[in-house]
């Protein structure tokens, strides 16, 4: 049997509560990370409290709350990231009814872009 489009092997983040099998899906093709920036080797952060450890995943929940809520707001059957997808990503992206796909190859995003007639987004801040 001859296919017509792309494939490669990969399963979704969640497989247990995420759709495998979409007619017709819109697509999101990201070449960014859905996760939150840590720091690099250089930063230093002071915790004196244990408030201020939570004040710091609460900073990296709502960032990761807002990149889920703008992708969700665009109704996308499926999110493909070349990137990592964090855990928390793909809870609020499951609980949209999102499927999503981590570490994609470049080569294999760029054929996806090409079949679908897609661009691949460089931020979540520039998606249309």
């Amino acid at each position: 049997k001859v296919l017509r489009g792309v494939m490669f092997n990969k399963d979704v983040v969640v497989p247990g509560r995420m759709r495998r099998r979409i007619a017709n899906p819109r697509i999101l093709l990201l070449d960014c990370p859905l996760e939150y920036k840590k720091g690099e080797s250089q930063t230093a952060v002071e915790l004196m409290k244990e408030e201020d450890w939570a004040a710091l995943l609460k900073a990296e929940e709502e960032w990761v709350a807002a990149a889920c809520s703008q992708i969700a707001a665009l109704k996308p059957d499926l999110v493909v990231t070349e990137k990592g997808l964090s855990d928390l990503a793909a809870h609020f992206l499951t609980k949209a009814g999102i499927s999503a796909i981590r570490r994609l190859r470049k080569t294999d995003n760029n054929r996806i872009a090409r079949a679908t007639g897609a661009t691949i987004c460089h931020r979540v801040e520039e998606i249309r």
